[in-house]
């Protein structure tokens, strides 16, 4: 993992949202890592998030942290994910959704899943 890592940052208004993936290129039916941090005003903000899983532009997938609706957190999570076979090869985006403080921020990563 190490010098794969990239920071996805974005803002809107006082909310900053980041992700840290690990890869560009998953292995399919291997944990995947992802970190989450969002701050509202520079501070550990109480935000949601959830995942959109995109072909293109159709959102072929909606799924959430841990399996809850909403998932809220305060600051910081650190999430995996199993690449199902089917997505083997697929170039799809993994759009991670944080709300908080009444703004959105969506946050973009590429991903090819591999053997």
């Amino acid at each position: 993992m190490a010098g794969q890592a990239t920071t996805v940052k974005k803002s809107s208004g006082p909310l900053t949202a980041t992700i840290v993936p690990s890869t560009h290129h998953p292995k399919i039916n291997a944990k995947w890592p992802l970190s989450v941090t969002a701050t509202l005003a520079a501070k550990p903000a109480h935000a949601t998030s959830l995942y959109l899983f995109m072909l293109g532009p159709m959102v072929v997938s909606t799924q959430h942290p841990y399996g809850k609706n909403p998932y809220r957190f305060t600051g910081h999570y650190n999430d995996t994910f199993t690449w199902p076979p089917d997505s083997l090869g697929q170039t799809l985006t993994l759009r991670v959704a944080v709300s908080a403080g009444g703004h959105t921020v969506d946050l973009d990563w590429a991903v090819t899943p591999v053997k």
